[in-house]
């Protein structure tokens, strides 16, 4: 038994380190868009040689492929080089929810509020907590990665548990955050305007918001801090045994003791967001004031205005933190914290660049609408749709995620082909998005070409356990991936069952006679 374990053992090692490599072959994000611009631009030669057509169920016109060889192509693109990067959708969302979170993280707010929900948890609730912290701090993207399952390790060493556990348990939460994060984020902004860039072949006057997905994502925060509370207390920590390592001294004073400055900010900012909270109730309630909803909250200006209206929250919530607490002495030091977050956003903004220019071509060359109503008919003709198609979707997804890290790289290179293919298959374009999401999500956490996994292995070997490899890393992972994508098909399954809506005016299905199909 022993030697078929560990034969088993050796051959799933292998099968993570061949993705680990092939995965580590692969181009940056801006050359692998540039790649698929001059792929692109080839089709759109042969096939605008050729004409091929196709009838667009959207009107019920004939789409014909363009040749970017052509007077028309090399006029469009001179023409529309610029405005393809400046007006990708996506860009202005990310750039502003940015300033807002990037301040709060900037200031100290968030590592603030974190320390504050993490300290004096009791040892019982403590794997379910994390999960839902993590969750919740994936609003700071990234960064909750760095800042989360190393003050989870030291909550649970602090209660007699195992700290590895807990660095584990806190990053299978922040990477499953993504999608689970009740709170609008800068990725759900990033998400949603990646989709209606892609609508725009098929829907153009379709618009969703960053709301689109969030009746799921509520259900999916229970979910996981229930299943992967669970898992992580009854399954995780038993593999790991009881921890013989070395106690860190002091370990609550350090990490979770909060200086006077600190909690008199922690204070004032709560006061501060509870103001502007009962603002947008008053405005949303009285007849009359810009936020009431006129015909219902569907389409009203608190939706179509959640963006700014979350900014100004951020900012706000930063700005009142950071006078408080002192680490805003200036007017010129919100400009330094807000110019240091903008920084990090270099590697992106180069991405999109690439991205902006590939998706452009794509509908305008119609090789995008032609491939997604090929694979529509394609899909029909061998009857694959309803439950099994969403779920091939999800397991592609997860797939692909082994190889390309980045959810927005991914979702830029499916979306303008996926969004108007499910779109033809009846199927909203909120609801794509959700079933990209739940593959994307799910497989983020035993990525083997993940940089925050291998750095959190290297944190644990210095300080509990030398001995940590990065196989019981990926074994551990392993099971929180399996859980988490078999409850959520389970719970999408249940979703389309029922028919329920992914978000606040986003069902599953287009509404009847949209599509001319």
């Amino acid at each position: 038994m022993s030697t078929a374990a560990n034969t088993k053992k050796s051959g799933f090692e292998a099968f993570l380190a061949g993705l680990e490599k092939l995965g580590n072959l692969l181009p940056t994000p801006f050359t692998i868009f540039a790649f698929l611009f001059a792929l692109t631009a080839v089709c759109s030669i042969i096939f605008g040689s050729m004409g091929t057509s196709a009838i667009n169920p959207a009107d019920g016109k004939k789409v014909v492929a363009q040749s970017i060889l052509t007077d028309a192509g090399l006029k469009w693109i001179l023409a529309s080089l610029v405005t393809n990067f400046t007006g990708f959708a996506p860009l202005g969302l990310v750039l502003v929810m940015t300033l807002g979170v990037g301040l709060c993280e900037e200031v100290g707010l968030l590592n603030a509020l974190i320390r504050k929900m993490m300290a004096g948890l009791p040892a019982p609730v403590v794997p379910y907590m994390i999960i839902l912290i993590g969750v919740m701090a994936q609003i700071a993207s990234d960064s909750a990665t760095l800042i989360i399952p190393p003050l989870a390790g030291a909550v649970y060493l602090g209660v007699g548990r195992h700290p590895v556990v807990g660095v584990l348990t806190a990053y299978a939460g922040t990477t499953l955050g993504y999608l689970a994060n009740p709170i609008i984020t800068g990725t759900d902004a990033l998400a949603v305007g990646i989709t209606n860039t892609a609508l725009k072949v098929i829907l153009p006057n379709m618009q969703l918001d960053a709301l689109c997905n969030w009746y799921f994502k509520l259900a999916s925060a229970t979910f996981l801090a229930v299943a992967l509370g669970f898992v992580s207390d009854k399954i995780v920590e038993k593999r790991f045994g009881k921890y013989t390592g070395k106690a860190l001294d002091g370990v609550k004073v350090d990490h979770f003791a909060f200086t006077p400055a600190e909690q008199k900010g922690l204070r004032v900012t709560g006061i501060a967001a509870l103001i502007y909270i009962a603002l947008l109730g008053w405005g949303m309630t009285v007849p009359g004031l810009l936020l009431h909803p006129k015909t219902g909250l569907i389409g009203s200006p608190f939706l179509s205005g959640i963006i700014p209206i979350l900014w100004t929250l951020f900012f706000v919530s930063g700005l009142t933190y950071g006078i408080v607490s002192g680490s805003i002495k200036t007017e010129a030091d919100v400009s330094k914290a807000l110019t240091r977050r903008m920084a990090s956003l270099g590697s992106y903004i180069v991405m999109v660049f690439t991205a902006a220019q590939f998706m452009s071509l794509f509908d305008w060359s119609k090789m995008g609408t032609l491939l997604s109503i090929s694979g529509a008919q394609g899909l029909k003709a061998m009857g694959l749709t309803g439950i099994p198609l969403i779920l091939l979707f999800i397991w592609f997804i997860a797939l692909l995620d082994f190889l390309i890290g980045s959810a927005s790289a991914k979702w830029a290179l499916c979306a303008p082909i996926f969004v108007p293919m499910f779109a033809m298959l009846g199927y909203h374009p909120a609801f794509t998005q959700l079933a990209y999401r739940i593959g994307d999500s799910a497989a983020n956490i035993m990525s083997p070409t993940s940089a925050f996994l291998w750095m959190l292995l290297d944190q644990c070997k210095e300080k509990y356990d030398s001995s940590i490899t990065f196989g019981n890393f990926l074994s551990t992972q392993f099971i929180f991936f399996i859980v988490s994508q078999v409850g959520w098909a389970i719970i999408m399954i249940v979703w389309m069952l029922l028919n329920l809506p992914v978000g606040p005016g986003c069902p599953i299905y287009l509404p009847a006679g949209l599509l001319k199909i």
